[in-house]
């Protein structure tokens, strides 16, 4: 069975409140989110452009779908109260648990669920500054109107930090990239982040032309049901 089917089966049982403004009112208001930021983190759907819905099973939800609901996803919707992401992540949670409880084997079984999402909701803040300087960055490097050649839109994980240069990977074909950044922004980088940018390439360089969300990796063996702090 896939993600959205299970999402529904969930909602259904639980009897939850529909959310008409969302794509999918019938998962209400916190899983409609959640299904939301699993399609926007690229797992596997089918149906119209404008309403996909998940099709990916339960096993290939992993750490850095859980990072990019959790760090990139959850700070740019429409949350109004600060109570409310809490609310959300809570709901998602027992979501995972009654996964669980039917015996429905997932891509975060035998982890500590709740020791991720906490773990992920204290970089909340570094990647949400990080992704504000680098879009700083490429206004700034816009406004110098650099003669590019050729662009690049895609993931990158960074490889390699050395002094003001990034080596990042490209998700799309592997290819690495250096990028030099301002020296106040390199502190808040760290290996293995997730950066959704565009970069030009001016012959000489490549720029930063465009930034998006910025998401820490999070390895699957980080936090096991045996070595993490208890829920």
């Amino acid at each position: 069975m896939g993600l959205y089917e299970l999402l529904r089966e969930y909602a259904v049982e639980i009897n939850v409140q529909q959310e008409p403004s969302s794509a999918t009112p019938e998962l209400g208001y916190s899983l409609s989110l959640f299904h939301t930021g699993l399609l926007e983190s690229g797992l596997p759907a089918d149906g119209p452009d404008d309403n996909p819905l998940l099709t990916a099973s339960p096993q290939e939800i992993d750490g850095v779908c859980l990072s990019y609901f959790v760090v990139a996803f959850l700070p740019f919707s429409s949350i109004s109260r600060d109570n409310e992401m809490n609310t959300i992540l809570f709901d998602v949670y027992s979501f995972f648990k009654w996964m669980d409880k039917s015996e429905i084997e997932h891509g975060l079984g035998k982890r500590n669920l709740m020791g991720m999402i906490k773990e992920l909701c204290s970089m909340q803040a570094r990647c949400l500054k990080l992704s504000h300087l680098l879009d700083d960055e490429s206004g700034r490097v816009l406004e110098s109107n650099p003669d590019v050649v050729k662009t690049v839109n895609d993931v990158f994980t960074v490889m390699k930090i050395e002094k003001n240069m990034l080596t990042l990977e490209g998700q799309n074909d592997n290819e690495s990239f250096r990028l030099r950044l301002p020296a106040e922004i390199i502190p808040l980088v760290e290996l293995q982040d997730y950066l959704e940018l565009v970069l030009g390439d001016t012959t000489e360089s490549w720029v930063l032309i465009e930034a998006g969300q910025v998401f820490p990796d999070f390895p699957m063996d980080d936090l096991t049901n045996g070595n993490s702090p208890s829920n």
